[in-house]
């Protein structure tokens, strides 16, 4: 049985601070950023503001409908497209750092919920006398157990087994192919072990 635990929200954050001298004293300037976890593979929100003294002066919102670094206050206004353009870019280089560094530390620690592999069973006729079933899956986290069953013996001649690899879209991929005898398909069966099922998945063609 897989016990889940409670989900977690990541939160990473990042700061900076910067002390000026001005005719009127000191006076402080401070950039924050945060990179928050959401549910499932959805990309982390990332937010960045930038303060003088209590006031806030830029901001930037993952969320928006189109993100920049935008100014929050009166006398930011008066800067000219390039700077804007400037500060976006390296503000969102910025961002895309922090999402990483949270979809690793995700992967570390497994505070996030499992997603069960999405798994299907296809065939492939050799010749005809035989033919190729191949199971595939996508899925998180990466640890599964992938086996081709005959009669609920595990089946270790003629089968293929691809390593796990990304799938490029936060979950994995792996795939296990067995050769088989025309006519007797329904006697194979793929065996799927995964933290995201309540119970092992078993599939035939």
């Amino acid at each position: 049985m897989v016990v889940m635990a409670p989900r977690t929200l990541l939160l990473l954050l990042s700061g900076a601070l910067a002390l000026t001298e001005t005719w009127a004293g000191s006076h402080s300037m401070r950039y924050f950023s945060a990179a928050v976890s959401r549910p499932g593979r959805r990309e982390p929100r990332f937010i960045a503001v930038g303060y003088v003294d209590d006031t806030q002066f830029v901001r930037l919102e993952s969320d928006a409908a189109s993100p920049r670094m935008e100014p929050r206050a009166p006398w930011m206004k008066q800067e000219r497209p390039e700077y804007w353009e400037e500060e976006t870019r390296s503000t969102k280089a910025h961002a895309h750092t922090d999402q990483v560094n949270l979809r690793t530390l995700r992967s570390y620690y497994n505070q996030s919920q499992a997603d069960p592999p999405n798994s299907h069973v296809t065939h492939h006729p050799v010749f005809d006398y035989e033919a190729t079933l191949r199971c595939a899956l996508g899925f998180y986290p990466v640890e599964i157990r992938l086996t081709w069953q005959r009669e609920s013996e595990d089946q270790t001649h003629d089968v293929e087994l691809v390593g796990t690899r990304p799938a490029g879209d936060g979950t994995f991929q792996k795939w296990a192919a067995v050769v088989v005898p025309s006519g007797e398909e329904q006697r194979f069966m793929c065996y799927v072990q995964h933290q995201g099922l309540p119970e092992p998945l078993m599939l035939r063609w």
